[in-house]
């Protein structure tokens, strides 16, 4: 590699993260505040919110089902559909995804990381992304529109030189600060190094590819650049393998901002409020006294409950020789701010009373309480659709890693039925192949669409289902005479598993016609 190329983007590692530091600080700062760190007491109604959104979250978990974009590829799409899911479950996907959406409530910014692992027949791994530890270029709104992007980790000291005994690296750790905190809590880098990652793109070759170049402080410690056993750059799909999920985007930038940074100066009004209204109400539970100096009675005698008699010297024992201490009365509207302000908290992040569950003065229905809960779960809904559409990217990009890498004769252990079954994907059916159109060639790379359904849904949407199927049930819709006005019901709907409802009634339809022609 031309140590040009590696001055120039060392220069805009450190341009970029400089850029970085103050959000940085921010995602810090926020990440104290969630640990309920130096701040006094603290209540919990910010984090209460924050845990039922997670909670929205991981009751639907995504996974994709894959169509065609031409009849050319039908029959890769079909494996497609049942071998992602299984990929997604190696990668623990459910675990990424919850670590995620943690990021993205707290911090506003969720990353998902999408890469190649050449262990073991090589495979795909997913995983949460600190976007503390990215630099990009500043001023884009998407991180696929920047110049090159940064990625640095943590990784063992040990497990380094092992790797790249050729370099001397003795002494260095963090040479450019990138895990140095501002607010006086850095990282613990005993026995750690830092690496950093440098994705750029290369055009050169008539479509884009991803080029990595690996370094630790002035050291390159591997570079695809010029490699031959690297033609195409470590990705070719063009990518960067880093999708951001914001929750409130912010104008030219990829991340966001999250519920901390929009509540937690009213969770800190509710946190003195309370705290003042508990100081006041320990003072009103602890009776004190004032005692004269030059008063007649025994004090320990007075202090201890158990003894029957308080003995009192000669005969003064007067109104003022013991007085009572009246602390002073909290006023009702003190109560009256603390309600209003855990009401705005609430309603702002939509974390209702009946969105957990609770119900409201009159209102005692089932079916009542699970329309004011689908009501209040709107903000929930729309989280959710947002990171439903990251997630179709990443499935894209978990697609192309398999265009590239996919090993010829793996075979995907599916969910089939009741068992399971084994579904190999030819690398074939993905590959790129030339084509030859009105005498002109070009390359054809089949091409698909992703569609992103809910693989775990919550008891009420499944409950909502049920009692619709018991519906159609009572209604006999399911009898196959009545074959054409259920199908006439069904297709004007749309509800999860429309489909398979559909093939089923066809089906009870044709078997009934076979009867009749028996």
């Amino acid at each position: 590699m031309e140590k040009d190329l590696y001055d120039v983007l060392l220069e805009k590692f450190r341009r970029y993260l400089s850029a970085r530091s103050s959000d940085n600080a921010r995602i810090r700062e926020e990440e104290n505040f969630w640990r309920m760190k130096g701040e006094g007491e603290r209540t919990a109604w910010l984090f209460n919110a924050i845990a039922n959104k997670h909670a929205d979250a991981v009751d639907n978990v995504p996974a994709p089902f894959v169509l065609p974009k031409d009849r050319d590829s039908e029959d890769a799409a079909g494996a497609l559909s049942k071998i992602l899911p299984a990929i997604f479950e190696e990668a623990n996907f459910a675990k990424v995804w919850s670590d995620v959406w943690y990021d993205k409530l707290k911090h506003g910014t969720g990353c998902f990381g999408v890469f190649w692992e050449t262990d073991d027949g090589g495979s795909v791994y997913i995983d949460r992304v600190d976007v503390t530890a990215l630099c990009w270029e500043p001023g884009v709104s998407d991180i696929q529109d920047s110049d090159c992007v940064f990625y640095s980790k943590l990784c063992s000291r040990s497990e380094i030189e092992r790797l790249f005994p050729e370099y001397d690296l003795s002494g260095v750790t963090d040479p450019y600060g990138v895990f140095a905190a501002t607010d006086g809590a850095p990282a613990d880098t005993d026995g750690k190094i830092v690496v950093t990652d440098c994705y750029f793109r290369d055009e050169g070759g008539g479509f884009p590819t991803v080029e990595l170049i690996k370094f630790c402080g002035d050291k390159v410690l591997f570079s695809t650049v010029g490699d031959p056993d690297f033609p195409s750059g470590v990705y070719d799909h063009g990518m960067y393998p880093f999708f951001f999920d914001p929750l409130y985007p912010v104008k030219n930038s990829p991340c966001g901002f999250g519920l901390i940074g929009a509540m937690k100066d009213t969770q800190r009004q509710i946190d003195r409020l309370s705290e003042a209204l508990t100081k006041s109400a320990e003072l009103s539970s602890r009776t004190r006294y004032f005692i004269r100096t030059d008063g007649s009675v025994n004090e320990e005698e007075f202090a201890d409950f158990k003894r029957p008699f308080v003995h009192v010297q000669g005969s003064r024992l007067g109104d003022d020789s013991i007085r009572q201490i009246s602390p002073p009365g909290v006023d009702g509207s003190a109560f009256a701010v603390l309600k209003h302000k855990i009401d705005e908290l609430k309603e702002t992040v939509g974390n209702r009373d009946f969105t957990q569950g609770g119900t409201t003065a009159g209102v005692t229905a089932a079916s009542a309480i699970t329309a004011l809960q689908e009501a209040g779960n709107k903000l929930s809904r729309d989280m959710i659709a947002g990171s439903y559409e990251v997630f179709r990217r990443v499935t894209l990009c978990v697609i192309e890693l398999l265009r590239q890498f996919g090993p010829a004769g793996r075979e995907y252990r599916v969910a089939d039925g009741e068992g399971y079954a084994f579904v190999k994907l030819s690398p074939d059916k993905l590959a790129r192949r030339e084509r030859d159109a009105y005498g002109h060639k070009y390359t054809f790379a089949p091409s698909f669409d992703v569609k992103v359904m809910a693989e775990r849904r919550s008891p009420s949407s499944r409950a909502s289902l049920n009692d619709m199927i018991k519906e159609f049930f009572a209604m006999g819709l399911f009898k196959p005479e009545r074959r054409d006005e259920a199908l006439s019901c069904v297709s004007m709907m749309d509800f999860e598993g429309k489909d398979k409802m559909i093939k089923t009634l066809s089906e009870n339809s044709e078997a009934l016609g076979n009867e009749r022609k028996v």
